[in-house]
């Protein structure tokens, strides 16, 4: 019985294999997939990424210093939590791409530190496709849209991370370099993203067909004859903008656009606006300047930081009106300054400027995009002694000026963004032809700026293209006083003033839109700023106005 019971079992198979082979193909099989996913855990171990080959000592030596590795909460990741897929076909899939690196690492490809620096860009950019292409597969190991509560992330984040929601983006487009340093030259890949996503060819920035000026001679000679119209309007039933204009410090459209120091720098690159991000942080921001914290190095004593504002907007068919309200601060002696007074004459000058989609970085800094590093009062302004001696001295007025004033970046050939090398930022000595000059102008592409002297009460109007350009306005006009403490000023401007440099205002068109204040005898970059903000004249907003950014709708009124 005892034989015939054996005789059975060996008649038992299983796929075709005796029981007896079945169970050690059953054993060898445990044992063959035991020892290979010990081996794919082993590399995907923290130790081994750090020590197998000499090229990621100097990567960790990075990851070191970054939330990543040491955070309040504790909870670090790893190389693998970053670079390898939790799937198990993706993981696969994955180690066999890394096959490649093992070859490379023995052909000594990045096997010096120079090696690896000249290779930077192109592996950094390798991993960000591979992150496009996923939808950040290996961000969301850890993280996750549905695991965010917003209500209780930062304001700015709370922010960026709804709109990127909402609009399908994905992690890896505004967090590059969040574990290891960006390329030296990343200014130049800052277009990285529409490289490899878009074909879209880039547009010129001088249209075939430039807007110029209509019929407004008579509109200049009304507004000369009946003054500031907008003073004796009634602004009761107007809908207010409450804005805070901020000192900006040293803080120049090359600082902007440079990820090494505003960490905003990529988002400006990609599109958003400066007011997206820092909205509800004018005065933090203003603090900081005036401690010196940060973005300034000069002692600015008791300045205050920011001045809160109300800015109303109205129109009819020929003039666009606006009324601006702040407090008067007490006046705080600049130390740097003889007598504390960097103006005596004017205790207070208001500028505006308008600007279209013309100028480039207008639609997200407004005029913050003719804010250059080698300005005057800016740390790379260049020595009078250089100023004196060079061939653009007079065509720039560099001397009577006093240095270099606002310009745009399409009015050079060149702009230094990072200072690489110990390289100056900005490019003032970087002018264009005069012809280039000119067709820019005609083109469209410049900042129309309006300034009110209170010290005289006179308005200056005029452009900023090659350099500021001022002069005396018949078809814009300011007014301004101050009652118990507060200033009211008013603007008066023909929408067509028949000007060069006054930008042609259409009532169907949309318009960047900035304010500066120089306050308490302030002159030069020492003043208080607002960040770019989109007008329109009565447009139906379909949906919010951040979206559509339109936050200034004028309302079109009778007189």
């Amino acid at each position: 019985m005892k034989g015939e019971r054996l005789r059975n079992w060996r008649k038992i198979t299983i796929m075709g294999a005796s029981l007896g082979a079945a169970v050690v193909f059953f054993i060898a099989g445990i044992l063959f997939w035991g020892g290979f996913n010990t081996v794919m855990e082993a590399t995907n171990s923290f130790k081994f990424c750090s020590t197998a080959c000499h090229e990621m000592s100097w990567v960790y030596e990075e990851y070191e210093e970054r939330p990543h590795f040491q955070n309040a909460t504790g909870v670090g990741a790893t190389c693998s939590d970053c670079h390898v897929p939790d799937a198990w076909g993706p993981k696969m899939i994955r180690k066999i791409e890394a096959s490649r690196e093992v070859w490379h690492w023995m052909l000594g490809t990045i096997n010096t530190k120079e090696k690896f620096e000249g290779k930077r860009l192109h592996l950094a950019e390798n991993v960000w496709r591979s992150m496009l292409r996923t939808d950040s597969r290996e961000c969301r190991n850890c993280h996750d849209w549905s695991a965010m509560d917003l209500e209780e992330q930062a304001p700015r984040a709370s922010r960026e991370h709804a709109r990127a929601f909402e609009q399908g983006q994905t992690c890896i487009e505004c967090h590059q370099g969040i574990a290891h340093e960006l390329p030296e030259n990343w200014d130049e890949s800052e277009v990285w993203l529409a490289r490899f996503e878009h074909d879209e060819p880039a547009t010129d920035a001088v249209r075939d067909e430039p807007e110029m000026p209509l019929e407004a001679e008579e509109l200049g000679e009304a507004v000369a004859a009946e003054g500031d119209i907008a003073a004796t309007l009634n602004w009761d039933d107007v809908p207010a903008l409450d804005m805070t204009l901020f000192l900006p410090g040293q803080a120049s459209i090359e600082w902007i656009q440079d990820g090494s120091e505003h960490g905003g720098g990529r988002a400006f690159s990609f599109g958003d606006r400066c007011i997206w991000c820092h909205q509800g942080e004018e005065e933090q921001i203003g603090q900081m300047a005036v401690s010196a914290e940060k973005i300034e190095t000069y002692d600015l004593g008791d300045k205050r930081g920011h001045v809160p504002m109300t800015v109303q907007a109205s129109f009819d068919d020929d003039y666009l009106f606006m009324r601006f309200q702040w407090e008067a601060g007490e006046h705080a002696p600049l130390p740097f300054v003889d007598g504390g007074m960097m103006d005596p004459d004017n205790p207070m000058k208001l500028t505006v400027s308008f600007s279209d989609d013309r100028v480039d970085m207008a639609d997200r800094a407004g005029c913050w995009a003719s804010c250059h590093h080698d300005s005057t009062y800016m740390p790379d302004a260049p020595e009078a002694e250089a100023l004196a001696e060079s061939e653009l001295s007079e065509r720039l007025d560099l001397m009577s000026n006093g240095g270099v004033t606002k310009y745009l970046t399409e009015s050079r050939t060149e702009v230094e963004v990072r200072g690489r090398r110990g390289a100056a930022r900005g490019g003032w000595d970087k002018l264009k032809e005069e012809q280039e000059i000119q067709e820019l102008l005609d083109g469209g592409v410049y900042l129309d700026v309006a300034r009110f002297n209170s010290g005289d009460g006179s308005t200056e109007a005029g452009y900023i293209l090659d350099e500021r350009h001022f002069a005396d306005s018949q078809a814009i006009v300011f007014s301004a006083g101050e009652e118990d403490g507060v200033w009211t000023a008013y603007l008066t401007r023909a929408l067509r003033t028949g000007v060069e440099g006054d930008k042609p205002l259409s009532t169907d068109g949309k318009y960047s839109f900035n304010v500066a204040l120089h306050d308490d005898h302030a002159d030069s970059r020492f003043h208080h700023v607002s960040w770019q903000y989109g007008l329109a004249f009565d447009a139906e907003i379909p949906g919010d106005y951040e979206e559509d950014m339109v936050e200034i709708n004028a309302t079109r009124i009778s007189r």
